[in-house]
């Protein structure tokens, strides 16, 4: 305690004595803490509220989902001996009014008495939705969204054709409580009793129908023993199910992706300050060395002054912290109200003070891995050769203790990011890839400083003072180089990534895409809907396959619920996924492994597979998969694994079967090429040979993905925006650490006749030679990274150009001489005999 006491006044006392050097620390801190404490609230808050509403959400305690067929009597009568049932059908027929003059894909919801089983739908124009739906005078009753009265120029009281049956619009739908995370439709929404369904002739075997059944149990902690009598019952059922205790899944695995990719870039800002950290602390401790040797020769241990500094920087970094972190509860706060999200928590919902605390500790954690060792340094530094002036900038290496802390206080860091994100491989690699990017850019630095030091012996007086400056001791151009370096390295991959995105989406996706894709076709009916579109001017390509959708159960006998499917490719096995099969081969470059079948095949059933969630699965040539598709479980051999470039919209499966000798009751989705001039002529045509078969214009598919890919690259701009603000904190604060230095070595230079203009331009030649020096090597770095994540994503995409990495060069280098001009018009005019006066004093 006495250790602990005298550690408390030494660093009073000192704190007294002023810390104008450590306004680096906090602002690095705060930086990278604020958008963590951010990032990590706003997602708690957004988990929180989906959790909190996910049971009207789900529709019930859980949701069941089957596809193409309902359930059998007796899976409905042992689910109507658990809980409350309410069954309902989803899915999208085309609608159109009674004389057919007009007519628009729909997303059509047929719901028993029952429904909703939790929450309350709204309506407007009727009592309730009930009443809406209910027959009358021998006509049922809907309820739609008021966009289809817009599109099909309808009012209330209109009749609407669907499939066989007209239907009396009664209501227009003003809330659905099972839609509250469904932010992607289709068409407009249409509502009607589930005996109507049957009426439209519109879910007949084999077509493409939702059937979801939702429960609302009674005791909802039971849910997990129900789910596991439900599997051991009917092992083969192909049940997609949602427990609504766990979350929505699909939104819930999207908020924790997107929280640690943006914890991770947030990490990367904190790190970077972590470098203006480590380089005030030094730029501090060598200001106090005098004091520090004083202390010493007056029996003063490193362990005690150790601790005393160390408890300096604790405070200082505290005050960051609470900045920080109130910066960050505001953002969060501010983002809430910002956005339409009106199923969060009134109260509460915008701030996790769980997150708030794992992001101060995070903090915490990085500053103390960056303020150790120039601690070390300092309280290690010998008395002796302080006052012989042999220490300088406390350069010396630090021993096995401090090394053992540093490699500690990572681990504890990695843990606790593992932990916070649930994705410790993610965390591992971008730390080591971060490490690497790090000890790059710090061995640039110093071989810029010493090839410096090498160089400075030119003819002309401002490059050999430029070059001098770069390799002097105590220059800052290591903490520079390193966070310049990051923070430029992530701008450019993202701004590649970013540009590669969106120039596939605008240019390339058009030109390989179809333009109509039409769903829901009756097989008799698909050689005269190809005969009729390619038969239509201008219409290069037209693609009939059959589709039918089926749940991978087994992988080599062995169930999937007992398989260890990573993550990644969780969602080829969650749930029923769209399967087709084909006699005709793929090209040949695609297939990667094993061979196509012959021409005719008629034997046991074989699979092609895509090959990067087969080598996910664990999955080869020879193996086996069963799926289960409605008519029952079907187990084939899989014979080839395929390259598949998702990114193209093409009419392409993750599972191609070998012709079947009887199919099972599927439909046939068809896709055709045409110039954006032919789409009405294409979409006529269909109305012409199958009118009840829907089209989908891919070009609106197209937007709404331009748009998110825009959304998506503007928000890692922002963060690639926060890293380079962090970086120039880091410049800042050398700059600020440098200035008494550098006002003496002017005062000196003009004191030898050197006059100011030339000082202006060795001091702008340093800064642009640096700047250059990092963008040379910063920029092909994030090319490289950025060329390497496009290419992992979409498969055959152009790589990006050379605009991005071009700006970033060119803007750094101008950037950095602009920060060389600035810095030296702002040191003052003063006169040279009063600095070198005021100098000698002071030391």
């Amino acid at each position: 305690m006495t250790h602990l006491r005298m550690a408390l006044r030494l660093a009073w006392r000192d704190l007294r004595g002023g810390v104008a050097g450590l306004w680096i620390v906090i602002l690095g801190v705060a930086l990278g803490t604020a958008m963590m404490a951010a990032v990590g609230s706003l997602s708690g808050g957004v988990l929180e509220g989906m959790r909190a509403t996910a049971r009207e959400a789900v529709g019930g305690d859980l949701s069941l989902r089957l596809f193409h067929a309902p359930a059998t009597p007796e899976q409905r009568a042992v689910l109507d001996t658990i809980g409350r049932v309410g069954e309902t059908a989803e899915l999208r027929p085309v609608a159109s009014t009674v004389r057919g003059d007009a007519r628009t894909l729909v997303e059509l919801k047929a719901v028993e008495g029952s429904y909703p089983l939790v929450g309350t739908a709204a309506v407007s124009g009727a009592p309730s939705l009930a009443d809406a739906l209910a027959q009358r005078d021998g006509r049922w009753g809907a309820a739609v969204s008021a966009d289809l009265l817009d599109t099909l120029a309808l009012g209330i009281g209109d009749r609407l054709r669907l499939g066989a049956a007209e239907v009396a619009i009664r209501a227009v739908l003003e809330h659905e409580p099972d839609r509250a995370f469904r932010a992607f439709s289709l068409g407009p929404r249409v509502v009607i009793d589930r005996q109507a369904l049957d009426v439209t002739g519109l879910a007949e075997p084999g077509m493409p129908v939702y059937w979801y059944y939702r429960l609302v149990l009674p005791e909802a902690d039971r849910s997990e023993a129900v789910l596991r009598d439900l599997k051991d019952r009917f092992p083969d059922a192909g049940w997609r199910i949602v427990d609504a205790s766990n979350g929505i899944p699909g939104v819930d695995r999207t908020v924790h992706l997107a929280r640690a990719l943006f914890l991770l870039g947030s990490l990367a800002v904190l790190l970077i300050g972590g470098v203006g950290v480590g380089r005030a602390l030094s730029a501090h401790l060598a200001r106090r060395l005098p004091v520090l040797a004083t202390l010493k020769a007056l029996g003063g241990s490193p362990r005690l002054l150790f601790t005393a500094f160390l408890v300096q920087t604790l405070a200082v970094v505290g005050v960051a912290l609470l900045i920080g972190l109130g910066t960050g509860a505001v953002l969060a706060a501010s983002a809430v109200r910002a956005l339409p999200l009106d199923w969060m928590p009134e109260t509460g919902g915008a701030v996790d003070p769980a997150a708030l605390l794992l992001a101060g500790a995070v903090g915490l954690l990085a500053a103390l891995l960056c303020a150790v060792p120039p601690l070390a340094r300092a309280a290690g530094s010998s008395p002796a050769a302080i006052w012989r002036g042999a220490v300088d900038g406390l350069a010396q290496p630090v021993g096995w203790r401090t090394r053992g802390a540093v490699a500690l206080l990572a681990l504890a860091l990695a843990g606790l990011l593992a932990a916070w994100t649930g994705m410790p491989l993610a965390v591992a690699g971008f730390l080591f890839v971060a490490g690497l990017v790090a000890a790059a850019f710090a061995l640039l630095g110093r071989g810029l400083a010493g090839m410096a030091r090498r160089l400075a012996r030119g003819r002309r007086p401002v490059v050999r003072l430029a070059v001098a400056n770069l390799g002097r001791p105590g220059a800052p151009t290591v903490p520079v180089a390193v966070a310049l370096g990051i923070g430029l390295t992530l701008l450019v991959a993202v701004g590649v990534v970013g540009q590669s995105a969106t120039g596939h989406v605008a240019a390339t996706l058009p030109a390989q895409t179809p333009s109509v894709v039409v769903l829901n076709i009756p097989p008799p009916d698909g050689t005269r809907l190809n005969e009729h579109l390619s038969a239509l001017p201008g219409v290069g390509r037209v693609e009939t396959a059959p589709f039918l959708h089926a749940r991978i159960s087994r992988l080599n006998g062995v169930a999937v619920t007992e398989a260890d499917a990573p993550r990644s490719v969780g969602w080829a096995v969650r749930g029923d996924r769209g399967l087709s099969w084909r006699d005709r081969p793929v090209p040949t470059d695609r297939i990667v492994a094993g061979d196509w079948w012959p021409e005719g095949y008629a034997g046991p059933p074989l699979a092609s597979l895509d090959a990067q969630v087969a080598g996910r699965l664990g999955l080869t040539v020879g193996d086996s998969v069963t799926l289960a598709l409605a008519s029952g479980p079907v187990t084939a051999t899989v014979a080839n694994l395929r390259r598949i470039d998702w990114t193209r919209l093409d009419l392409d499966f993750p599972v191609l079967l070998s012709p079947f000798a009887q199919p099972p009751p599927h439909s046939l989705v068809t896709a055709a090429w045409s110039p954006p001039d032919a789409v009405s002529a294409v979409e006529a045509a269909v109305a012409e040979a199958v009118p009840q078969a829907p089209t989908i214009r891919v070009a609106e598919v197209l937007d709404t993905l331009g748009s998110t890919v825009r959304t998506v690259r503007g928000l890692l701009n922002g963060l690639s925006a926060v890293a380079l603000g962090a970086a120039a904190v880091v410049l800042l604060g050398a700059i600020a650490n440098s200035a008494r230095r550098r006002l003496h070595e002017m005062a000196i230079l003009h004191a030898l006749g050197i006059g100011r203009w030339s000082m202006v331009q060795a001091v702008v030649l340093e800064f642009t030679i640096l700047g250059a020096a990092v963008a040379a090597v910063a920029v092909p770095l994030g090319w490289v990274g950025g060329a390497t994540v496009v290419a992992s994503l979409a498969d055959g995409a152009p790589l990006p150009g050379s605009a991005v990495p071009l700006a970033v060069f060119v803007g750094t280098i101008a950037a950095m001489a602009a920060v060389g001009a600035v810095l030296v018009a702002r040191l003052p005019r003063r006169d040279v005999m009063r600095r070198l006066r005021s100098d000698a004093l002071s030391a």
